[in-house]
C-alpha cells in the first residue's frame, strides 16, 4: 500500500522501490467455498493478482463433495471443478472466477503458512475448523469474518460474536498473542 502510495502521490518520482520478497507478501486463504465464498473470491483474486504486496496465487478451501456437472451424468468432485472450469457451478454457476483461486480440499494445506484468513462458511462449522489450523497458519496471521451470524457462549450464558471466537483463538490458540480478527 505505501507503494502504491508513494507513486500515485509523486507520479514523477524517480524513487524505485523494489517489491517485496516473496517471504514478506500476503499469503491470502479463503475459508468457505459456497456462493458467498465464490463470489468473494472474485475481488479478492483479482486484487491479490494486481497488488504487489500480496502472492498471486489465492487457496480456497472447498468442502469436497461429488457433484453432477451441469448438462450432463457425469461425476466429478467440486474443487477439481472449480479448478479446471474457474467456476463453482453448484454455488456460483455461470460466473467466472480468477484462475488465481485455486480450490484446495485439505483444510489444512489450504491453510498452511497463511497471512490473512477470509472466513465465509456456516458459523456452526467455525469452531472445529479453527482447531484444525491453528499450528499450521502463519504467526502474524490475521482473520477476516465475512461470516452471517453469532455463536453462543454457554459458559457467559450469553451471545458472542463470531469475529470475538476468531481472534479469541487466533490470540490464545498459538500461543504468540500475534494474530489478529476483524
Amino acid at each position: 500500500l505505501l507503494f502504491a502510495f508513494i507513486t500515485s502521490t509523486y507520479p514523477n518520482s524517480s524513487m524505485v522501490m523494489a517489491s517485496p520478497s516473496d517471504s514478506m507478501k500476503e499469503k491470502v486463504c479463503i475459508i468457505g467455498s459456497g456462493n458467498w465464498g465464490s463470489a468473494i473470491s472474485i475481488q479478492v483474486g483479482n486484487n491479490c493478482k494486481r497488488l504487489p504486496h500480496c502472492h498471486t496465487k489465492v487457496n480456497m478451501w472447498v468442502y469436497e463433495e461429488e457433484i453432477v456437472l451441469p448438462n450432463s451424468q457425469v461425476k466429478a468432485k467440486l474443487s477439481e471443478t472449480i479448478n479446471s472450469q474457474h467456476e463453482n457451478v453448484k454455488y456460483l454457476p455461470n460466473v467466472k472466477l480468477p484462475s488465481n483461486v485455486v480450490a484446495v480440499p485439505n483444510l489444512v494445506e489450504a491453510c498452511r503458512d497463511a497471512t490473512l484468513l477470509i472466513f465465509v462458511l456456516p458459523h456452526q462449522f467455525l469452531p472445529p475448523l479453527l482447531k484444525q489450523i491453528i499450528d499450521v497458519i502463519h504467526p502474524s496471521c490475521r482473520g477476516v469474518s465475512l461470516i452471517k451470524g453469532m455463536d453462543f457462549d454457554s459458559k457467559l450464558n450469553r451471545p458472542v460474536l463470531i469475529s470475538q471466537s476468531i481472534e479469541n483463538v487466533m490470540n490464545h490458540g498459538n500461543g504468540n498473542g500475534n494474530g489478529n480478527s476483524h
